[in-house]
């Protein structure tokens, strides 16, 4: 693909990207009424939490050194279930 094609198709997938999220947003403010609004700042405000929360719960176990024997239990537990499944 030459550089002049690719920079139509990148200016042409912008020009869509705007279109579509000023449609978006039109829709929003005109088509729906306060309570879908309210849902849908709900919704947001749930999968914001919900990220935070998963995020804190992973960053909380980086770095945490495990027990020798509790690994080595586990890897034999990892290895007894691959070979239960034929590998």
């Amino acid at each position: 693909m030459s550089n002049m094609r690719l920079l139509k198709r990148m200016r042409n997938d912008a020009i869509l990207l705007c279109v579509l999220c000023a449609a978006g947003f039109i829709a929003y403010q005109v088509l729906l009424d306060d309570e879908a609004k309210e849902g849908l700042a709900s919704l947001a405000n749930t999968v914001t939490d919900s990220y935070n929360q998963l995020t804190d719960m992973v960053n909380e176990h980086i770095g945490t050194i495990m027990d020798e024997e509790a690994v080595a239990q586990n890897r034999q537990q990892i290895k007894e279930a691959w070979a239960d499944l034929g590998f």
